[in-house]
């Protein structure tokens, strides 16, 4: 399926069209990337809390455990580097308050 692009005029949205379904992106600042329109806000429910708050504290550890070093913390959590930097970012964590 390809995808055939539409560019509105000053409103720095791309429609990706196929003739089936269209896909809207929104071009940012940095270098013309673009990213997708269709995610909604972060939810505050019970569970997302939970879950944030259950990944704060694994997060914690891990940092801890390694003095703080991110590279041995991601290895540790079996995720990224750049994962657990945007976890971090997402959940205010700062990897230099766990250093000794």
């Amino acid at each position: 399926m390809r995808l055939r692009p539409r560019v509105r005029a000053g409103q720095g949205e791309v429609e990706l069209s196929s003739g089936v379904a269209t896909m809207k992106t929104r071009k940012t600042a940095s270098r013309g990337a673009t990213k997708s329109v269709k995610g909604g806000p972060r939810t505050f429910g019970r569970l997302q809390q939970a879950l944030d708050k259950a990944a704060r504290r694994e997060i914690s550890a891990a940092l801890t455990e390694s003095q703080g070093n991110v590279t041995e913390a991601a290895t540790a959590l079996g995720i990224s580097r750049r994962g657990l930097w945007k976890r971090m970012a997402a959940l205010g964590i700062d990897p230099g308050a766990h250093r000794s």
